[in-house]
Parts: C-alpha cells; sequence; structure tokens
C-alpha cells in the first residue's frame, strides 16, 4: 500500500506541477495566457473521457505491466521540459502524458480494490484520495521552490528522477491483477443521466470543478496583476490551502453522519460561494488566506457527492461512479481554459461574477436536490 501511495503522490505531481509556472512559460515562450493554460486542460480531457472509453482498451493489460509501462514513459517525456525550449513541442508532450494518467489512476485504483479486504478497502481508498491531494500541493510547490531559488527546468528533473523511482518500487509489487474495467453501453450512460438524482449530482460536480479547475489556473496571473514582484515560490505556497483539503474529504463523511449529506452539500457550496466574494477583495495576502476556505468548500463538496453517490446507487455502481470521474474531469478540462478568455478580456471582477453565477446555479441545483430527496423519502413512506 505504501507503493501505491508513493506512486499516487508522484503522478499527481506530475499532473499539476507546471499549474504555478503558467505566468512563467507565458513570458518566457511569448505566448497567451490562455495557451499556456492548455498545458493543464490537455491532461484533463482524457481523464474526462477514460471512465467511457478506456474499459475498451486496457482490460487485456496487467495492471502492473500497465503501471511500468506509464511510468517510464511518463519519466521519460518529463524530461522534455528540461531540454526543449519549444513551447508548442512541449504542449505536445504533456497531450501525451493526458493519455497515460487515466491509464495509471485506472489501475492504480483497481490494484487497490482488488487486493485490499473488504474492512479495509474504504480506509485505504481514503489514503488514496490524500495521497493524490497532497501530491497535487507538492507538484506545485516543488515547482515554484525550483523556479524561485534555481530554474524552473530542474523541477521537472526532480519528478522525472522520482518517477523513475516508482518504477523500480513496481518491481517490489507481489501480484499482477488484469484490469476489469467498464465496458458501458450509450443507453446505460442515457439511463443513468436520466436519473433526477444522480443528473444533478453529475452537473453540480461538473459546475464545482469547472469553477476550481479555472481560479487555480488563472491564480499565476492574478498573483502578478496584484504585485509583479510575486516570486513562483509565493505563487506555489497561495497553493497551500490544497492541503485542506485532506482535512476536507478524509472527515466529508463523518460530518454527513451528523447533518445529513444534502445539507452538507449546500453548507460547502455556501462555503464556496462566499469564497468567490471575497477574492473580489485586491489583496494578495487575503487570497493567500481565503485559498484555505475556497479549497475547504471544494473538497467538502467532492467528498460528499462522491460518498453520496455511492449511497444511493443500488445497481451499476462502477457506471454511475465512472460517469461522475467523466463529468468531474470534463468540468476541470473545460475550466481550465475556456474561463481564461473572460479574464484576459473582461478583467477579475467580471470573471469572478462569472464564477459566482456558475456556484449559484450549483447551489439551487443542491437545494433542488435536496428536495427532490425528501419528495421521494415521503413517497415511499406513504406508500408503505
Amino acid at each position: 500500500m505504501l507503493i501505491i501511495l508513493y506512486l499516487a503522490t508522484i503522478s499527481f505531481c506530475a499532473l499539476y506541477a507546471p499549474q504555478p509556472l503558467l505566468a512563467v512559460f507565458s513570458e518566457q515562450f511569448n505566448v497567451a495566457p490562455e495557451y499556456t493554460s492548455l498545458l493543464i486542460t490537455v491532461t484533463l480531457i482524457p481523464l474526462g473521457i477514460a471512465p467511457i472509453l478506456y474499459g475498451y482498451i486496457l482490460e487485456s493489460i496487467p495492471s502492473k505491466t500497465l503501471l511500468k509501462y506509464s511510468f517510464t514513459l511518463l519519466a521519460i517525456t518529463e524530461t522534455g521540459f528540461i531540454f526543449i525550449n519549444d513551447f508548442w513541442v512541449l504542449l505536445a508532450i504533456r497531450s501525451f502524458q493526458g493519455l497515460l494518467f487515466p491509464a495509471i489512476f485506472t489501475a492504480l485504483m483497481t490494484y487497490i480494490s482488488t487486493t485490499a479486504s473488504k474492512s479495509h478497502i474504504k480506509k485505504q481508498v481514503t489514503y488514496y484520495i490524500a495521497a493524490t491531494i497532497l501530491g497535487g500541493f507538492l507538484g506545485r510547490f516543488i515547482a515554484g521552490f525550483t523556479a524561485t531559488y534555481a530554474s524552473w527546468h530542474w523541477a521537472f528533473a526532480i519528478l522525472s528522477i522520482g518517477l523513475m523511482i516508482g518504477v523500480l518500487l513496481l518491481f517490489y509489487l507481489e501480484q499482477d491483477i488484469k484490469l476489469h474495467l467498464l465496458h458501458p453501453t450509450w443507453r446505460a450512460i442515457s439511463q443513468t443521466f436520466q436519473q433526477p438524482i444522480f443528473f444533478r449530482i453529475y452537473l453540480i460536480i461538473f459546475l464545482t470543478f469547472f469553477c476550481f479547475a479555472s481560479l487555480l489556473n488563472v491564480l499565476p496571473f492574478r498573483l502578478m496583476g496584484l504585485n509583479q514582484q510575486t516570486s513562483e515560490i509565493q505563487i506555489a505556497f497561495a497553493y497551500s490551502g490544497y492541503l485542506i483539503g485532506i482535512i476536507s474529504a478524509l472527515n466529508s463523511v463523518r460530518v454527513s453522519e451528523w447533518l445529513g449529506e444534502s445539507r452538507v452539500i449546500i453548507i460547502g457550496l455556501i462555503v464556496y460561494f462566499t469564497s468567490l466574494l471575497i477574492f473580489l477583495i485586491p489583496n494578495e495576502y487575503s487570497f493567500f488566506a481565503n485559498m484555505f476556505m475556497f479549497c475547504g468548500g471544494m473538497f467538502l463538496v467532492h467528498g460528499v457527492l462522491s460518498s453520496h453517490l455511492n449511497h444511493l446507487a443500488q445497481s451499476n455502481k462502477g457506471l454511475v461512479n465512472g460517469l461522475y470521474i467523466a463529468c468531474y474531469y470534463a468540468g476541470g478540462a473545460l475550466g481550465s481554459y475556456v474561463p481564461n478568455y473572460l479574464y484576459r478580456f473582461a478583467g477579475w471582477e467580471i470573471y469572478l461574477l462569472f464564477l459566482l453565477s456558475l456556484v449559484g446555479i450549483a447551489l439551487g441545483l443542491a437545494y433542488n436536490l435536496l428536495m427532490l430527496e425528501r419528495t421521494l423519502k415521503n413517497h415511499k413512506i406513504n406508500s408503505f
């Protein structure tokens, strides 16, 4: 399990490492901010379609073998950021890496689900989620730290070494398990989306992660706009609020048992909405502090939505969860790119109002979800 947690952490480091450097890339390669944001977008797009398409591609490959090849290729391509100084070539490399990440994450989750005992699987999945959040922060921090005190190229050298260590650790995994993945039909997908409760949950997480991915991509440019002297390490520290996600995610189930899942979703979205309002304050210090509130709200919503979905799904859990992941990353892929144009041409305030409107829609859906579940519950009681 320690090897799996290391692999999850280092792979998420590689996924998000370029994010605090987007402003640096924009200046160094002389490209518009929305184009540098594509370095994140192109890796999220495959994650959005993976639950639907990857089951057909990967089922015949043992997970250990898949991880070896994927990590080796990821480590090799990571060195491209050390030696290549053409932005569009680097974007092509990231596009290829985007095809590797779904394979890695699918294999890791499959390995956990097939090797863990039933009594420990929830705990180990929770540890896995915490490792992915930690990796998301560490990747950003390593990139910001090395860019400030050495060169941003060193960040990718460190990550490449870390990934190769992961390849070596894979030889110590004792079992080699074949993936048993989902083969959804379009009819089954359509029927799942037509379920009123599921549809609202999917739309809520799509809108929530759309805004989250968008703001995290715009963050380096906003901080540079507030203070031209902002360094890469300071931008990296702004992502420290991400760590609150570990606490928020680990305690989301406990809080929902106390207050009720639908209520906690609403509370989390209210916290999320309020944090976006606070971002209107043109002060870099309030920006840093508010990131903890912003990330806490996001991961509280995410943690409760995913557990609530599993609680509601009585059958076809693989499809129900797969579509949740697809909506999550589809929102992230679109959010990491499309709103950047609004920020560039309309300014920070209009951009934030746009995000606030989307979270407002999510809040309305969450309240509607609560009312719908009450109606269904009362109907069952009256029928009984």
